[in-house]
């Protein structure tokens, strides 16, 4: 492991907050931003609030865990503290970070057949929280985990199992929505409602271009601020919160139509 890891994870300058809507800092980190209350003279740490926050970038001690694996875990936790100086807090909370990725408490249960027959083994965890009884390793959040027989490193299958499993559930949702919705473009969907079928007309929603994720860590305050246009389809004013595109006009679908698009068997 690199001596300097320490400061690789922990020590980097902070980040400070940026505003998607607006492309500059959002509400919460100066105090009085457009606003009338502001006094005639401001410190320069007065004005801010929610100035700061840690910025770890745990990436280093991730690949260097991952790159360790199928090897003894003694060895390996002997590596990480020689270049980590528990005296230091600073350093010493790297290693409250490595129980997010090892799992240390584990044990072993024989998986059982229907016939109640011995089949292999299953590593089980207690638990996040410890409330939930014990689980596979599986079902944790952590990539790693140490074999309680051998003491080795051993990899959970984690995120695989985490992906898979979106993937039936990605896979289930779009089986169920082709029963009411079917793509014809960009531009053009048929939907279906209460058995009728309909041709809908879609447009952008107006406002900025976010991603997904950007969508889900948007502030109240800045949901009510997104520009609000009225949907035909669910007969609501809608924003970018809600969706990428919204209706700006329905057709119901004549029976040659529904004939034509295979739409009831």
């Amino acid at each position: 492991m690199r001596s300097d890891m320490y400061k690789v994870i922990v020590e980097r300058p902070r980040l400070i907050h940026g505003n998607w809507l607006r492309g500059g800092r959002e509400d919460g980190f100066r105090q009085y931003i457009a606003s009338e209350d502001v006094p005639s003279k401001v410190g320069m740490r007065a004005g801010h609030r929610n100035r700061k926050w840690p910025n770890e970038n745990l990436a280093p001690l991730r690949r260097f865990l991952m790159s360790n694996a199928g090897r003894p875990w003694n060895k390996v936790r002997s590596e990480l503290l020689a270049g980590i100086d528990q005296r230091n807090t600073v350093q010493q909370h790297i290693l409250t970070h490595v129980d997010d990725y090892v799992l240390t408490r584990v044990r072993v249960t024989p998986r059982l057949r229907a016939n109640g027959k011995a089949c292999g083994v299953v590593f089980e965890w207690p638990g996040r929280w410890g409330h939930r009884g014990w689980e596979p390793v599986e079902q944790s959040h952590a990539p790693l985990f140490v074999d309680p027989r051998t003491g080795l490193l051993r990899l959970t299958n984690a995120q695989h199992k985490r992906a898979e499993a979106r993937r039936d559930t990605q896979a289930a949702k779009s089986t169920e929505a082709a029963k009411s919705v079917r793509e014809l473009d960009a531009a053009r969907q048929l939907r279906c409602e209460e058995d009728i079928w309909f041709e809908v007309e879609l447009a952008p929603m107006p406002g900025p271009q976010l991603a997904r994720y950007q969508r889900q860590r948007l502030k109240s305050d800045d949901v009510a601020r997104l520009p609000k246009v009225w949907d035909v389809w669910e007969r609501r004013l809608v924003s970018l919160n809600d969706a990428e595109r919204y209706a700006i006009h329905k057709r119901q679908l004549n029976s040659t139509e529904i004939a034509r698009y295979h739409l009831r068997e």
